[in-house]
This record gives C-alpha cells, structure tokens and sequence, in this order.
C-alpha cells in the first residue's frame, strides 16, 4: 500500500490567512499600537549624564596611566571612543525596553530592536555588513523633554522592570493571536471554541525564562565573532581577515539554525498547552523536514517587515502620518504574527500524519516478522 503523502504548509496560504485574519478581528492590533504610541509620547527615560560621567573617569583613568606621547598617538582612538560615548548617550531610551522581548511586535520606534519575526535583519544580515539604514517617522511634537537617570543602580532597577513588563505585554500579544487563531480555524471546521486563559501565569512565567536563555545562548555565539572583530581591527592582514570570515560564517550559520529549531516554541506552549521544554523539542522535530519551508516563511517575513518599515518611514513624516505609520507596522506585524501560527498549525498536521504513517509501517513491519517467526497448524502437522 502506498503511504499517504502528507500535506505540506504554504508560505502564501499563511500570509494570506494572516492578512484575512487580522482584518476580520482589527483588536489584535491593540498592543503593538500601545507599545509604539507609547514609545513615541511618552518622554524619553534618557542615560546620557550616567554615561558622561563613566567617559570623564575613563578618560581620567586613561590619562594616569599613559604617557603623554602616548596620549598624543591614541588621540584619534579617544576622540572615537568619545564621539561614539555621546552618541550612544543621545540614541539610548530605556524606554525602548518595552519592545525587548524575543516575541514583542517589531517596533517602529525603537532605536534597536532584534525579535522573531526580523531576527534575520539584525542578527544574520547587520553583522554580516548588511545593515540597512532605514527612515523613520518624525519624532512626537508633544514628546516632554527627556528624563535624565543619572544612578546606576536605578538605571538596572529601571531597565528589569521594563524587560519584565516587555515579556509579559509580548506574551499576552501572542496569547491573543492564538486564541484570535484558534477561533478562525474553529470557525473554518465549524466546530466551537472551548480554551480558557487558565494557565496563562504559568505560560507568561516559562517564556520569560525561554527569552532569557535565548538572550545568553545568542550571546555566547556572538564572543567569538566580537574576539575575530577585534583581533582584525587590532592587527589587520589577510589571514587575520579569512579568520574573521570563517569564524563570523560559522558563528552566523549556527545562529540561524538555532532560531529556526526554537522558532514554534511559543506556538507549541500556546496552543498545545504543554511544557516548554517539550515545545522546543517538539518545533525542532517539525521543523528539521520542513528546513527550507519555513526558511521562506522566515525570510519573507523579515522582506515584508524590512520592506514596509522604509514605507513607514516615508510616511511618518508629518504627525498625522506618523499615526498612520504606527497603525500600519502593526496591523502588518499582528498579520505576521498570525501567519506563523497558521503555518505552524499546516506543520504540525504534516507532521503528526509523518509520525502517524511512520508508526503504522512500524507496525505492519513488526506483525510480518511475527507471523513469519510463528509456525502455522500445517507446520506443526
């Protein structure tokens, strides 16, 4: 008998359902929307006089310990790092936290911001070289001025808190698109509804520790890039640059493994209801025959989000637009985030009908070793 084939899920049949999706039930845009008027309007939580005074001791420090020819030699390295010091100080808004999970909406405000529907963008592309100046909708006529936060220990007080807010306003954003998922597909089969948000605590709880590890992993992979970086500024030549080639297309390459085996984690928690453990497992195993399948859907996302955020920022020039702009990315974002599930759930059904088959030739094949194995009545006489 021949085996069954089993579906496979399609890149635009997702996009599409997404799109549909987000039109047919336009509240789903509510947290992305927030989370950027927020950004926008609210006054900038700003550390420039913190990192001012690190650079005044740095330099202090610096001066103490070289000579002054020396001094003389490292004056265009200082005047660098100086300039880079300021300018960081002026770009950097703690506020920008609020965008800071793996699973947050792609802000359109935020300075810098790496989740997993543009993981590719910032994390595979901006180290490779490839980073893309994009414009960006004018900043609020009615943003306060900033807020200088000048302690230390109040400025890591306020950047946990921000992060921890981040994590659960992203899982709740991904909580409603699998309930705005599962209804969509209920309503398809004809069938009702019957999830409840018990558990959720629990859900938010165990994405929290999933991003955090997720967060420390990328950065264990990014130290030997950063050491390749460093040695090739210090030393330069040839070899010192096929070394930084080869270490960065080892570094980049497991990277993006490692996002797309974890990629359905949160789908899997979501709309299985199971352990997170086991979702990562689980989104690994379907995505290991479905490489190139949900390489596309990945890639296109990031295209699409890319794409539109220079739209956006054409756009957002004028206040008016800039709303405009901001509802915009998020109702984009929100469909985004809907078509992953919609491929999410095509997955797992090819993949449950794979397991399903490969249980049954099991089967079959250990009866046939067992009837061969067994003498029949004739046998016996």
């Amino acid at each position: 008998m021949r085996a069954q084939t089993p579906p496979r899920p399609g890149i635009i049949e997702a996009l599409t359902t997404g799109l549909i999706g987000t039109a047919r039930r336009p509240w789903l845009i509510l947290i992305p929307l927030i989370v950027d008027l927020t950004l926008w309007l609210a006054p900038p939580l700003s550390v420039n006089a913190l990192l001012q005074r690190f650079l005044r001791g740095w330099e202090g420090l610096v001066q103490t310990v070289y000579t002054p020819a020396q001094l003389d030699l490292m004056a265009d390295a200082l005047k660098t790092v100086r300039e880079g010091m300021t300018l960081l100080g002026e770009q950097v808004n703690l506020l920008d936290l609020l965008a800071g999970s793996w699973f947050s909406p792609p802000s359109l405000i935020a300075v810098d911001q790496t989740t997993r529907l543009n993981f590719i963008s910032q994390m595979i592309l901006a180290p490779a070289g490839l980073f893309l100046q994009l414009p960006r909708p004018i900043a609020s006529p009615w943003r306060a001025a900033p807020m200088e936060i000048s302690g230390l220990w109040i400025v890591l007080l306020i950047g946990v808190a921000l992060w921890i807010v981040a994590q659960v306003v992203a899982i709740l954003w991904l909580r409603l698109a699998e309930v705005g998922d599962e209804r969509q597909a209920a309503d398809a089969a004809g069938t009702p509804t019957g999830r409840s948000w018990r558990g959720f605590p629990t859900q938010v709880a165990q994405l929290t520790v999933f991003c955090l590890t997720l967060g420390i992993l990328v950065f264990l992979l990014q130290l030997p890039l950063g050491f390749a970086a460093a040695l090739m500024t210090m030393s330069g030549g040839a070899l010192v640059a096929g070394l930084f080639a080869l270490i960065g297309g080892i570094t980049l390459w497991i990277t993006l493994w490692l996002m797309l085996s974890l990629y359905f984690t949160g789908e899997g928690l979501m709309a299985e209801r199971q352990p997170v453990w086991r979702s990562m497992l689980q989104g690994a195993a379907m995505m290991r025959g479905n490489v190139l399948a949900t390489l596309g859907l990945v890639a296109l996302i990031n295209l699409l989000l890319v794409g539109f955020r220079s739209v956006w920022g054409i756009v957002g020039q004028s206040p008016a637009g800039a709303i405009l702009a901001i509802a915009g990315n998020a109702y984009l974002a929100t469909a985004m985030l809907l078509a992953v599930f919609a491929f999410y759930r095509g997955l797992r059904q090819a993949w449950l009908t794979t397991q399903v088959a490969q249980a049954a030739a099991l089967k079959r094949a250990e009866t046939e070793k067992i009837n061969r194995t067994t003498p029949n009545e004739d046998d016996k006489g």
